[in-house]
């Protein structure tokens, strides 16, 4: 029952005084949850995604079987320097514009001009580290051309970027700064390097501006190149009017402070 008084500035109302809730008891009991993972020899190629249209990007060939397990060159860039009028000053050549397929289509017209990709994929879980390195040889005519050895010329990387998959850039690798030579015959140059604790996951070293690629093709350019990848040919050198082509040999090895101890 509620009981009122009634005073000249209105109504008060007494309410029951509330009761203190009744203490809960709890139960409690633990269980694990558990998942274990194991390397992987999967060798799906990762479209750095925020390079342009999404492509297929085609995984390199490896007849000799050599590139496989879970720690592999995922893809690497073949270099053309295009067809040039022969000239007796020093120049510099724009390498052309690497072409790759547009998701979910086929045949050459739905191919189009793409950045160049040095890719590793490292899903051991070990943690051990790598490098991917490169080496070029002499550009070469055939034996029977008078001026077989284009000498003199380089190759020469700018711009690299660096597109990581793991979600901590405190275990992300290396890359070569701009402006990096690769000179015929030369000891192998460092591309990425991952020291002990870092590069596990997907590591993708990308050479070209995609913004400026697509711009090329948008103003109609017949042969659209990519900037970020030069050869350059001392105008001295003498030069015959047939193709010269060389070889990039890219090693991929666990870094110097984890190889095993030599027996």
């Amino acid at each position: 029952a509620l009981s009122t008084t009634i005073f000249a500035g209105g109504v008060q109302v007494f309410a029951e005084e509330e009761q203190p809730e009744a203490t809960k008891e709890v139960r409690k009991a633990t269980t694990d949850g558990q998942i274990t993972f194991t390397p992987s020899n999967d060798d799906t190629i990762v479209d750095p995604g925020d390079e342009g249209p999404g492509v297929d990007i085609p995984a390199i060939v490896d007849p000799d079987g050599n590139n496989t397990g879970p720690l592999t060159i995922a893809t690497v860039p073949t270099m053309n320097f295009g067809s040039q009028i022969i000239s007796t000053t020093d120049k510099n050549y724009n390498m052309v514009a690497e072409r790759q397929q547009k998701t979910g289509t086929t045949g050459e017209e739905n191919k189009v001009p793409y950045v160049s990709l040095a890719q590793v994929q490292d899903t051991r879980g070990t943690n051990e580290g790598w490098e991917l390195s490169v080496s070029l040889t002499e550009f070469q005519a055939p034996t029977d051309t008078l001026n077989n050895v284009l000498k003199g010329a380089k190759i020469t990387l700018f711009d690299p970027t660096l597109l990581y998959s793991v979600d901590d850039a405190d275990q992300a690798p290396a890359i070569h700064s701009s402006g990096l030579e690769l000179i015929p015959n030369n000891d192998a140059v460092p591309i990425m390097t991952a020291a002990a604790k870092k590069g596990s996951g997907t590591s993708t070293t990308v050479w070209g501006d995609h913004d400026a690629i697509a711009k090329q093709v948008e103003d109609g350019v017949a042969v659209v190149e990519n900037e970020a990848i030069q050869l350059f040919v001392p105008g001295s050198t003498a030069k015959d009017a047939v193709t010269y082509t060389s070889t990039l040999t890219w090693e991929l090895e666990l870094t110097p402070d984890n190889e095993p101890d030599e027996v």
